[in-house]
């Protein structure tokens, strides 16, 4: 008998999304006829991926900044129940609470540690922040590449 794990959908909906989206991306650049494609500065050869879950698997990373901005905007939409809203938060709040971020802010120097953005009291629910994504671009560059 297998142990089944209970699973919170907060610790994988970001990567999840960014999944889809890089699926998508791949099914109607397929569907162009697009061989290669430049994607954010790399050049990818479309033909070494015969399923679209293997060209989402191997670049699913880029479009994590996509995937984030697009929850937020799901989150931010009248019409997201709080559960929903709950999931999402929860899952931006597993990027920013990263344990390495106070000694990489006390490492910095940085003069007054406690003013700066980094900084959070014990007592304050920090707030959701991605940090250390590159700038979203939703120009993929997705131009054929001869």
């Amino acid at each position: 008998m297998s142990k089944l794990k209970i699973v919170d959908p907060a610790t994988f909906i970001i990567e999840k999304t960014a999944g889809e989206m890089a699926g998508v991306f791949y099914d109607s650049a397929r569907s162009s006829d697009m061989k290669k494609i430049k994607l954010q500065g790399e050049v990818i050869n479309l033909l070494k991926y015969k399923r679209t879950r293997d060209f989402a698997r191997a670049h699913f990373e880029k479009f994590i900044p996509a995937a984030v901005h697009a929850l937020i905007e799901v989150m931010s939409k009248p019409t997201c129940s709080a559960e929903n809203k709950e999931i999402i938060y929860q899952a931006l709040m597993e990027r920013v609470n990263d344990p390495g971020l106070d000694l990489l802010g006390k490492q910095a120097g940085l003069p007054e540690y406690e003013n700066t953005i980094l900084y959070k009291a014990d007592t304050e629910k920090p707030k959701p922040v991605i940090i250390n994504t590159p700038k979203i671009n939703f120009d993929f560059d997705s131009k054929r590449v001869k």
